[in-house]
């Protein structure tokens, strides 16, 4: 094999160690954390599933589209013993006795129930519910488990003192320290590896001094042995068993656990888009996932979620590709069999998830909280319900368990999100004065637009549109509605919708007839996937288009062809069609009328090719033309439309250049064509005549680009 071959391999190696060294420590500490409350004997099983499932992970993600780096999360083993610590006090009432095997069967069963739920958070498409959870609420979680590792914690060490003294304590702060001060002074060195190796090398040298031994995650000749083969089956089977009720509070907790993984890994990918855009993960991709997923829970390892925390750290020290998962999976194998686990001590452990507390706590919420208590800034409305958010699920995880923390933060974020997307429908309200479309007209018709303007109303919506919005979203269009107005209704910018809101609109659709109005909708594409019936419904009652652009030119277009407006083919001139003539005496404009080559053009011809060369001068007589331009993924976008009685090609005309764009006829079309030698004919005769045209497309051109610009703030904003 060449050296070049390697190369690849060699440049995702840094990938696959930055991705490896935080999702291992990681790992260990939150498995730890939640065997340790099955039973101690259960916590190196635990971690040898668990570390198990990460290559199992990794190497499954690696055929994915845009992989991500897994772990066990603090977030759900803390969930996890919220459940085991619900289920041990209903244990005598099922029947079970309150045994360490017993507690591992009902995790064990609780991860295996959520294996098979969450395949069906993706058929149900549910990432439109994680999108519903505000931030507050993640903030909350964070601070939460920060809360709880650091109560758990202190007991552990202070309960340490009474029977090792205090060397526990010291090694456990040490690696604290050092991950702090890795995080801080080296930020390319993994924080979790860095303490733990520390924690190894101190705990190494007291027990050579002889002052302390201390138990290691993988003690020196252990046998090694996965959760599953030390579950004890037919615990259920037995005589006086409420199955029953068991089945109900496993589901619960099953369900709990798969939403709760499933919200988590939307977050994460959303976060990583952030950071590096990349192709949107698939169906083949969760597949694959909810596969490993099984795979993982199986052998008795907790969920595995995304870790946003290692993902960009290894996205910092290059690209996440196969090449990177598979490296990393191969890293934490050789980590595992080499047996480097039997030098970390169980402090380092500890100490690690003090470190943990420490980093994922929400900071801004704390901020926040220390600006309201000095009571220096006045909070708006908004902060204080992110605050009271943040408090609830702080609180109930702290008072109670992290199961009801999730239950809390879910209901809040539901409330939350329910109560400013209810009060805010609306993103922008115009007149047609404030607002066009990108459609180049004659001057003529801009003047009976600027007349107009206040007959065409644009209404842009926003956020979410549920039930609870209906009636709301109904007033605000109807306070539009005017004799010979043309009302645009615009959902591009709304994330969600149900079927109520579809059939308030449509109401409002019918009414508007009899108030002299004529109400059309655009944008509906992004919220199809939610309500399909939506589009069809609006449809059936009105028109729809694709986008705010087309829609405001059909208003602008009903406008110029009133009655009292409309010019027929006959009549029209090119004199009376442009202003590219105007100030030109009349000999001379014969003389340019008369240099026109007049081409038609049958709807959807193209009249020509981007790259195509460039030197004519195009006058619509008649119809009206599309302009596309090419997008990064090789689709063609319309960016404009060309009416009766605007230009084209000025710039080719110019300077001779290539066409920028395609156009294509969107109607039966009539131009006349002026070729740059043509015109250079007649302002040799005419030197006066050619100047003042060129003034006049100079003119035409500045008109369009501050229109361009004014409608690109329009929508900016």
């Amino acid at each position: 094999m060449q050296a070049t071959s390697f190369r690849p391999w060699v440049q995702a190696f840094p990938v696959a160690f930055e991705g490896a060294g935080f999702a291992i420590p990681v790992t260990i500490g939150a498995t730890g954390l939640l065997f340790a409350r099955i039973s101690p004997s259960f916590v190196l099983p635990g971690v040898v599933a668990a570390l198990c499932a990460l290559v199992i992970m990794h190497l499954v993600a690696a055929a994915n589209d845009r992989p991500m780096v897994y772990a066990t999360r603090l977030l759900e083993a803390a969930t996890l013993v919220g459940f085991l610590e619900h289920f041990v006090l209903k244990m005598p009432g099922w029947g079970l006795q309150d045994t360490p095997e017993h507690r591992l069967l009902l995790v064990l069963l609780t991860g295996i129930g959520a294996a098979l739920l969450l395949p069906l958070c993706y058929l149900f498409r549910l990432q439109h519910f994680a999108r519903m959870i505000p931030a507050p609420v993640f903030a909350g979680f964070n601070t939460a488990v920060a809360l709880v590792l650091l109560i758990s914690q202190a007991r552990v060490l202070w309960s340490s003192v009474s029977t090792d003294g205090a060397w526990v304590s010291i090694v456990a702060l040490s690696a604290t320290g050092v991950a702090l001060l890795a995080r801080r002074w080296r930020p390319g060195w993994p924080p979790g590896v860095t303490s733990l190796l520390v924690a190894a090398l101190l705990a190494g040298l007291l027990s050579n001094g002889g002052v302390h031994a201390f138990a290691t995650v993988l003690p020196q000749g252990a046998t090694l042995t996965l959760p599953i083969m030390l579950v004890q089956w037919d615990a259920l089977a037995g005589p006086g068993i409420a199955t029953l009720s068991i089945a109900k509070d496993l589901m619960l907790a099953s369900a709990t656990m798969a939403l709760l993984v499933f919200i988590n890994t939307q977050v994460a990918e959303e976060t990583i888009s952030q950071v590096k855009a990349g192709q949107t993960p698939g169906r083949a991709d969760w597949v694959r996932a909810c596969g490993a997923q099984m795979a993982a829970v199986l052998i008795g390892s907790p969920p595995l979620a995304p870790s946003v925390t290692a993902s960009r750290a290894a996205l910092l020290a290059g690209p996440l590709d196969g090449r990177s998962m598979a490296l990393a999976a191969i890293l934490m194998l050789l980590i595992f069999s080499s047996g480097l686990l039997s030098l970390v001590p169980m402090p380092g452990v500890a100490g690690l998830l003090l470190y943990e507390a420490w980093a994922v706590y929400d900071r801004p919420s704390l901020k926040l909280l220390a600006t309201w208590l000095r009571g220096t800034v006045a909070l708006s409305q908004t902060q204080r319900e992110d605050l009271i958010t943040v408090a609830c699920v702080v609180a109930s995880s702290v008072l109670f368990n992290m199961v009801a923390g999730v239950f809390v933060g879910v209901v809040a974020g539901l409330a939350l999100y329910a109560w400013r997307n209810g009060k805010r429908i609306v993103r922008v309200i115009q007149t047609g004065a404030g607002v066009h479309s990108n459609c180049t007209r004659s001057r003529a018709d801009m003047r009976l637009l600027a007349h107009g303007a206040e007959r065409i109303r644009y209404v842009e919506l926003e956020g979410a549109l549920f039930f609870g919005a209906t009636e709301a979203l109904q007033n605000l269009l109807r306070s539009q509605f005017g004799p010979g107005r043309y009302l645009v209704v615009d959902w591009s910018h709304v994330i969600s919708a149900d079927s109520t809101v579809a059939r308030g609109f449509i109401a409002v659709l019918r009414e508007a007839p009899a108030a002299g109005t004529r109400v059309v909708a655009s944008g509906l594409g992004t919220v199809a996937a939610d309500v399909p019936e939506l589009v069809q419904l609006i449809a059936s009652a009105g028109q729809v288009f694709p986008d705010a652009d087309r829609a405001l030119e059909w208003a602008e277009n009903e406008i110029i062809l009133q009655p009292q407006h409309a010019q027929s083919f006959e009549s029209t001139s090119i004199i009376d069609a442009q202003s590219w003539l105007q100030g030109v005496r009349d000999d001379a404009r014969l003389a340019l009328e008369a240099a026109l080559e007049m081409r038609f053009y049958r709807a959807g011809e193209i009249v020509f090719l981007a790259g195509d060369p460039a030197s004519e001068l195009m006058i619509l007589v008649q119809g009206s033309v599309d302009i596309f331009l090419r997008n990064q993924a090789g689709r063609e976008i319309r960016v404009s439309r060309f009416r009766s009685g605007a230009t084209m090609g000025e710039l080719g005309f110019l300077d001779e250049s290539t066409r920028s764009a395609t156009a294509v006829a969107a109607e039966d079309l009539l131009l006349g064509v002026l070729s740059r030698a043509r015109f250079d004919e007649v302002a040799q005769q005419w030197p006066q005549a050619g100047h003042q045209v060129l003034i006049n497309l100079a003119l035409d051109m500045a008109i369009r680009l501050r229109r361009t610009n004014f409608i690109a703030v329009s929508y900016v904003r």
